[in-house]
């Protein structure tokens, strides 16, 4: 008897695991489900700044008003080289350092006043 209630708890338990949707890989980096990155900006500077991400490509992330924060996702499918380009409003024009970035990565931008102080960072 053990042994048939044995043998009918383990078809039990795989008939319920058949019908089960896909589990990501743990070790995946982002847990496979992220194809983005988080880019996290602090402007201590007084003038809004305009930030651009620089890649293979530049595209616009958007505009940080002065002494604010603000977040912005960017799609991100590989492991890549990355720089911000920030343009402050009635000011100068500075590119960050560059630094390697993956999907599900977040990174962090803070911008200063001198502007040549700011820096990018994981």
């Amino acid at each position: 008897m053990d042994r048939r209630a044995m043998l009918l708890a383990v078809a039990v338990a795989v008939a319920g695991c058949a019908g089960s949707p896909e589990v990501s890989n743990p070790f995946e980096r982002g847990g496979g489900a992220s194809r983005s990155i988080r880019i996290n900006v602090v402007n201590n500077n007084f003038n809004e700044a305009t930030v651009r991400a620089v890649a293979r490509t530049e595209r616009r992330l958007g505009v940080v008003q002065g002494n604010s924060r603000q977040s912005f996702t960017l799609a991100w499918p590989t492991v890549d080289d990355l720089r911000i380009r920030i343009d402050v409003l009635a000011g100068d024009r500075f590119t960050t350092n560059r630094i390697s970035v993956g999907p599900g990565d977040a990174v962090y931008l803070t911008i200063t006043n001198p502007l040549y102080r700011s820096l990018l960072r994981r």
